[in-house]
């Protein structure tokens, strides 16, 4: 059988498996960038830069999985919610990365990909309530890039769901529109 491109199913299999999953874009609405982070493991095969993402807990409301993944990952929760994307985003991790996750992170065996819920956040304290000191670190910095700069260095597998999640978010449009929070 030969193998789909990133983010499609080979016809004919079985309907992949989603892992439930939240993704945080940190933004600056007065210079019109957005927070990226540099993964320490490699097990994505690359120099990742990346939102911060993670999955949600049984239990766990999407908010709050956010509200602790931003606390894991990047130090902080002190974050307000500016908007949510309207619907989740999925994408298909690759064959090797696939094979990588599955060795690495073993929780994630049986999940063929990803259906994450996308936040536009900005940081109540500013960048000094960031820093990498969970453990075992995911980050070990981070930069400020415009929304297409942030698409452009995203994982390859990851391109397509970068693309529809900034574009949800409104962060692709000249200049960016940010509809104001949906339900509050």
């Amino acid at each position: 059988m030969t193998s789909a491109p990133p983010g499609f199913a080979p016809s004919g299999s079985t309907p992949p498996r989603f892992r439930p999953n939240v993704c945080a874009v940190v933004w600056d609405s007065a210079r019109g960038r957005v927070m990226v982070f540099h993964r320490v493991d490699l097990a994505l095969g690359e120099d990742c830069w990346q939102f911060p993402q993670g999955g949600i807990h049984p239990g766990e409301t999407p908010r709050e999985a956010l509200v602790r993944e931003l606390r894991e990952e990047i130090g902080t929760d002190r974050v307000t919610i500016l908007r949510q994307a309207p619907h989740p985003i999925r994408y298909l991790f690759s064959p090797d990365i696939l094979e990588r996750l599955i060795e690495t992170h073993p929780e994630k065996a049986g999940y063929q990909g990803q259906e994450q819920i996308w936040f536009l956040v900005s940081l109540q304290a500013g960048e000094e309530d960031i820093h990498f000191r969970h453990q075992p670190p995911e980050f070990d910095a981070y930069r400020w890039v415009s929304p297409s700069e942030a698409l452009d260095g995203a994982t390859r597998f990851k391109t397509g769901a970068y693309r529809e999640g900034l574009g949800a978010l409104g962060l692709l449009e000249d200049p960016p529109s940010i509809p104001p929070l949906e339900g509050g």
